[in-house]
């Protein structure tokens, strides 16, 4: 089996929820929360970060839970928040009116090419402790690839082996 490209994997950039720099954490929020699907278990499933574009629709940053909700734990109640049974709104209402530019990740490199193989996509995301990587083509972004993304190659090349 020949080895698969970072454009095979990838998710659009079309298909991924994205925020701009001047939205508040609020925005963020309700943008990720739309992606979320419950099946009938009750298990959640969706993105688990947003892209965030500029005036000009170019990617600049990504913005992930845990930097949501640290920047929620900083703002509201500092660094010796033990847990969310001490969250009230007023408390949660200071951390959420933040910008997204000052919260999320800025995208500078890593990145990935459409015509990388995912083992080099693979060794980016580990040498950059990284779980997901913007993938870029003639410079534009097209994509996103996922720890998970990659997880999943994994499972299938194992499932066509014997055991």
């Amino acid at each position: 089996m020949p080895e698969r490209l970072a454009k095979e994997i990838m998710i659009p950039v079309s298909e991924y929820s994205t925020v701009r720099t001047t939205d508040t954490l609020t925005t963020a929020i309700k943008v990720l929360r739309a992606s979320f699907k419950k099946d009938e278990r009750g298990v959640i499933t969706g993105h688990r970060s947003l892209l965030v574009l500029d005036e000009d629709n170019e990617l600049v940053g990504i913005l992930t839970i845990r930097s949501i909700l640290k920047a929620i734990e900083y703002r509201s109640l500092g660094p010796a928040w033990v847990g969310f049974t001490l969250i009230g709104s007023n408390v949660i209402n200071k951390g959420v009116n933040m910008e997204v530019r000052e919260v999320m990740r800025p995208v500078y490199k890593p990145y990935v090419k459409t015509d990388d193989k995912v083992t080099h996509v693979t060794h980016v995301m580990l040498t950059n402790k990284t779980n997901i990587l913007p993938v870029i083509e003639k410079g534009k972004l097209v994509g996103i690839i996922r720890a998970i993304d990659i997880f999943d190659i994994i499972g299938e090349l194992l499932g066509s082996k014997e055991v």
